[in-house]
């Protein structure tokens, strides 16, 4: 959490050689909540555990991104998420994945908020939690999606994400851009 001028949550990676940082990303939005669940943005389990199932908890991210967010098969997310103790961070959902199926398979209509995920450019793991670093659209707008999970038994038990508009090209301060 971040409480400068106003509060926003982030998401912060560095890539580091020889001790020092050669790259930063980040994906930062404005605090809001708690959601309809009574969770925060930044509350829940935070110390990683299970580490010798950190490859299996990142290719179980991986095949969830690809299958369920990616192409759009939201039947298959019961395969992924464990929603008899599933926890969910966002504030805009609560923990019955109802709304965030609805979110998921819904198109801008004007009438509400539509997600889409095009492309995952990579997925951090460490032991129970992964997260992964996608693109796409919040409403048709180009948006950056970083999304972590935690996993128990190698199923989605609790989520936190940030949600980033991507500038225009004009407007990036590299030639890299957001990724």
């Amino acid at each position: 959490e971040y409480d400068f001028a106003t509060r926003n949550i982030g998401f912060e990676i560095f890539r580091f050689e020889s001790g020092q940082t050669v790259e930063h990303w980040d994906n930062i939005q404005k605090r809001k909540g708690p959601n309809n669940s009574g969770h925060s943005m930044v509350d829940g389990a935070t110390e990683a555990a299970d580490h010798e199932k950190t490859e299996s908890n990142r290719s179980t991210i991986k095949s969830f991104v690809d299958n369920v967010l990616i192409q759009g098969n939201i039947e298959k997310i019961y395969t992924y998420l464990n929603q008899e103790c599933y926890t969910e961070h966002n504030p805009s959902l609560g923990d019955d994945l109802v709304d965030l199926r609805s979110i998921l398979s819904s198109s801008d209509n004007g009438d509400s908020v539509s997600i889409e995920y095009k492309k995952c450019h990579r997925v951090l793991a460490e032991g129970n939690f992964a997260l992964s670093v996608c693109e796409g659209y919040v409403n048709q707008i180009p948006s950056s999606f970083f999304d972590l999970y935690r996993l128990e038994n190698g199923r989605i038990v609790e989520h936190w994400d940030t949600t980033e508009a991507i500038p225009p090209r004009s407007e990036w301060k590299n030639k890299k851009g957001k990724f």
